[in-house]
């Protein structure tokens, strides 16, 4: 019994030592500073990773103010024709265009009376439906469109308006000449307007009024 107790007793030691942790002071002291090395590593990366960070947010910030800038730009050269209104060439594009309807309505009067009379209006008529329609287009494809696709500065803006002024003005005397045509028609008769000899037949009338008065002169 005593033999068991005393094996048993052995058998324990040695597992209890077995289990001992030996400390090697050369390992130890590579370890602690390998770990200080990467500690120093770790907190550099953390630093450059912070200095990236706040990069990223001064960059992300010059963007805000890039992206605010290109809006106004956008904003300011799409709007130029808004601001171009208050003008004294935009303003007096909306007067005669004011006039163009007027004469276009008295146009429409005077047909209303007469359909005859428009015969006299036909030239000024093409002439007048070929530069609106050109005009037209012209305007809404691209001179008053905003938008970013369709960006121009105010000098250039500022030309093609000029460029609608001098249209509108020929416009105008196209649709003046309309008028005048068909009221002076009108004043002078319709048939009397479509001969182009009936001057020479008055003359000759007032020649032959002007003979036959002599000749009543000149009889005993």
């Amino acid at each position: 019994m005593k033999t068991l107790n005393l094996l048993a007793f052995l058998i324990l030691s040695g597992s209890a030592f077995g289990q001992t942790v030996y400390v090697d002071p050369a390992v130890a002291g590579a370890t602690a500073a390998h770990s200080a090395v990467i500690n120093s590593q770790l907190n550099a990366t953390n630093e450059r990773l912070t200095l990236i960070e706040r990069g990223q947010l001064a960059i992300t910030g010059n963007l805000t103010i890039v992206n605010t800038m290109q809006d106004k730009i956008y904003k300011g050269l799409s709007e130029v024709s808004s601001i171009l209104t208050n003008l004294s060439n935009v303003q007096e594009i909306a007067r005669i265009a004011t006039g163009i309807s007027s004469d276009l309505s008295q146009v429409m009067d005077l047909a209303g009376e007469n359909p005859a009379l428009l015969l006299f209006a036909e030239r000024n008529a093409t002439l007048f439906q070929q530069r609106a329609t050109s005009l037209a287009l012209e305007v809404s494809s691209f001179v008053l469109k905003g938008g970013e696709n369709n960006l121009m500065d105010a000098g250039e803006r500022s030309k093609l308006i000029n460029q609608i002024l001098t249209e509108m003005v020929i416009l105008r005397s196209n649709s003046y000449g309309m008028y005048r045509a068909m009221y002076f028609a009108q004043m002078k008769g319709f048939v009397r307007a479509l001969n182009p000899f009936q001057g020479y037949i008055n003359v000759d009338i007032q020649l032959a009024q002007d003979i036959a008065r002599k000749a009543k002169t000149l009889q005993p």
